[in-house]
């Protein structure tokens, strides 16, 4: 049976609260536990329920992000040296 949003959420926030105090039980919402063996794993962990969270929301999946820039910084645009 497929989570809800609200699940993976609840779950997620858990997670997010052992990552600021570190253990290595996690009491889930729904009663499970789960014992990470250290840091990297809870945040592997992390990282799979945000990509559930997209994916059940209607998430696109991707996590990554472009800056935009609207001045024209960089090769071609304004130098410093322009008003001289």
């Amino acid at each position: 049976m497929a989570r809800t949003a609200q699940q993976i959420q609840a779950d997620l926030d858990t997670l997010n609260a052992a990552k600021s105090n570190p253990v290595e039980i996690v009491q889930m919402p729904d009663g499970r536990r789960v014992q990470y063996r250290d840091m990297d794993q809870l945040l592997k962990a992390i990282a799979a329920t945000e990509e559930e969270l997209r994916k059940a929301t209607g998430g696109t999946g991707s996590r990554v992000r472009f800056a935009q820039h609207k001045r024209g910084d960089g090769p071609t645009g304004p130098t410093l040296y322009d008003r001289w």
